[in-house]
């Protein structure tokens, strides 16, 4: 045996190795980065474990190893390694057809790969061309399993079908192209090398032994063969090509890298359960494939911890970006539109107002999106009401109407006008009265005179409906109002409390396009909550309809009572009783606003919900028509 070809043919081989970790890296880096002595000492042991069992299982073993370097896991590095071997396929094929044109030998390897080659291609055209029905295939089959198996499966699937996308849009295809050639022409030179270093030993021998259909692997061929000087030669061989590959790892470790991995997530979710509802949304084809690929590019900047999303359109997300905790709040089309007109209030008064600090924004083909600040000593008006004393929550409630109406009265626009009036009549009233009437879900309860809500008896919506449906009715009550830029949305949820803010609290989610922008809207989102006990009815979850009775399970807690009857008095010492009607019609409004999307997006608890309009309606019109009374007894006595 000649010794020194012995070693070139080893040193070149290693050459190959390391192209092939250079190709491989080309596929990981579209996600993040990774390090070379990572890559390659994980090859050569995968490497190991192929020389002494077969099918590849050391593949298994790298993608478990590097796996556990990676952001992305084991399932994408498993994925990104079978899409590296199918490239291998297409070249043995190719080899295997060179030899057997040349020498017709080989006959049975080459229709063997030509045909595997045949069926990946057909295998990824078929899952392409008939993607939907692939994606359903494989939830139903990962449904079989437990969560942990299915998550798995799932996300598997979703690397391989990224990589494959990936390699088409993204990975520079010259790059793949000249690493590959590179990767085998160091291959076939070694092959050739090491044949002539023995004797009666070709090419064709060498090229078999790693690739014919009857090989399995040297260890196995070694001990099938009786531990013949031939194959003991070419087993020491492969295993001096491990060590060497090992030992070239353990060297690039001296190498400086940056410390920090820079990339992003495949998924970006590091809970498991969010990141399997994702997979299932994605695989069932809830959302169509733009809404997808739009999430990811927004939010591939971001480790998304959990949803904090509400009752909107929007989503709310509590993300890491670039190692500060932030909440990322997107939309997509009309809802991105208006999303914007958030930025816009925030902006526009963030010098007069204490609002949250916009850290970043993205407006850009119906895509939006902004980062907020997360503060841990932030804490919600809701649960800061249920922890403080009540004396601070009604200061810092206060303190929000107050700055409020100096901020909108010097940014007085106009008074409200008929021609307003009628467009918010029309759009935020009568048509969501007949969206509510028209329901489904509805239908039953909507045809009874009295309902019967928790044992206590309300008259039904239709009783009032001969006003609702009335446009001069609601011009009469809404004809004093004025405009000015409001935040449109002012919920307790919406208010934020945080000691080191001038006043003890910021406002976050404001709403535009409200069309009748009234200050008056703002102070009745605060009655929405504080009289209606909107929050309360979102933690609910259970409701029961029987003919025309209501039952659900809510809570009403005695700090609610308390501050909406001092926000009662404060509303009634401080405005007109024309403008304290209107603040309270305009939390009827609200609560039509908000029917027709819990018809369509939460019609198991539409009742509830349905049952709380209800009862603001008959509590506020029997609070006014009283009070409308008494007017006309006064007046009648002069």
């Amino acid at each position: 045996m000649n010794i020194l070809m012995f070693l070139a043919a080893l040193a070149v081989i290693t050459l190959g190795h390391f192209f092939r970790i250079r190709r491989w890296k080309s596929f990981i880096s579209v996600y993040e980065d990774s390090h070379d002595s990572d890559l390659m000492f994980c090859t050569g042991i995968g490497y190991l474990v192929d020389n002494v069992l077969p099918f590849h299982v050391g593949d298994i073993v790298r993608a478990a190893i590097i796996g556990k370097k990676l952001k992305n896991g084991a399932a994408f590095s498993l994925a990104v390694i079978i899409i590296d071997r199918i490239l291998d396929v297409f070249v043995v094929a190719f080899i295997y057809g060179t030899i057997f044109f040349a020498s017709g030998k080989n006959l049975m390897n080459f229709i063997f790969f030509t045909g595997f080659s045949a069926l990946l291609l057909f295998f990824l055209w078929l899952s392409v061309t008939f993607s939907k029905r692939f994606k359903k295939c494989v939830l139903v089959f990962s449904s079989i399993f437990n969560t942990r198996i299915q998550l798995c499966i799932l996300e598997f699937v979703w690397s391989f079908i990224c990589t494959i996308r990936n390699t088409v849009k993204k990975i520079d295809k010259t790059k793949l192209v000249l690493r590959t050639l590179c990767m085998w022409s160091c291959y076939i030179l070694s092959y050739l090398m090491y044949s002539n270093c023995l004797k009666n030993t070709s090419f064709v021998d060498v090229f078999n032994n790693l690739f014919s259909i009857d090989s399995y692997s040297p260890f196995v061929d070694c001990v099938r063969h009786g531990f013949s000087h031939y194959y003991f030669i070419f087993l020491l061989f492969n295993f001096l090509t491990c060590v060497s590959i090992i030992v070239v790892a353990f060297f690039e470790k001296f190498k400086k890298y940056s410390s920090e991995n820079k990339g992003e997530l495949i998924i970006p979710y590091t809970n498991e359960n969010s990141c399997l509802d994702f997979l299932k949304i994605y695989f069932s084809d809830i959302r169509d494939k733009n809404y997808i690929d739009r999430f990811l590019e927004i939010n591939k900047d971001v480790i998304i911890l959990r949803n904090c999303s509400a009752g909107s359109n929007a989503t709310t997300l509590q993300c890491i970006k670039s190692g500060r905790m932030v909440y990322r709040k997107y939309a997509f089309g009309s809802d991105g539109e208006k999303l914007f007109e958030q930025v816009k209030w925030l902006q526009n008064n963030k010098d007069q107002l204490y609002v949250t600090e916009i850290l970043d924004a993205y407006q850009k083909n119906n895509v939006c999106y902004y980062d907020m600040p997360y503060l841990g000593d932030s804490i919600g008006l809701f649960d800061y009401i249920h922890s403080m004393p009540l004396e601070s929550s009604w200061r810092i409630m206060e303190s929000v109407v107050s700055d409020l109406e100096s901020n909108y009265s010097k940014k007085y626009s106009s008074k409200a006008d008929a021609d307003t009036i009628r467009q918010y009549y029309d759009k935020k009233i009568r048509s969501n009265i007949d969206k509510i009437m028209n329901a489904h879900v509805l239908s039953e309860l909507t045809n009874y005179e009295k309902v019967v809500i928790n044992g206590e008896t309300y008259d039904n919506l239709t009783m009032f409906l001969d006003k609702l449906y009335s446009f001069d009715f609601w011009k009469e009550i809404f004809e004093n109002d004025y405009y000015s830029d409001i935040h449109g949305d002012l919920t307790v949820e919406n208010i934020v409390c945080n000691i080191n803010y001038p006043k003890g609290y910021y406002l976050i989610d404001p709403n535009g396009g409200n069309i009748h922008s009234s200050p008056n809207l703002d102070y009745s989102k605060l009655l929405q909550s504080l009289h209606g006990n909107y929050e309360f009815f979102m933690h609910t979850a259970k409701v029961k309809v029987n003919k025309n009775e209501i039952s659900f399970k809510i809570t009403r807690t005695t700090s609610y009572d308390v501050l909406y009857k001092r926000l009662d008095k404060y509303l009634k010492d401080t405005f007109d009783a024309k403008r304290v009607k209107s603040i309270y019609f305009h939390e009827i409004v609200h609560w039509l606003r908000l029917m027709p999307y819990k018809i369509n997006n939460d019609s198991d608890r539409a009742a509830m919900f349905y049952a709380g309009l209800v009862m603001v309606v008959n509590d506020i019109f029997e609070e006014f028509d009283n009070i409308d009374k008494r007017i006309e007894i006064k007046a009648c006595n002069v």
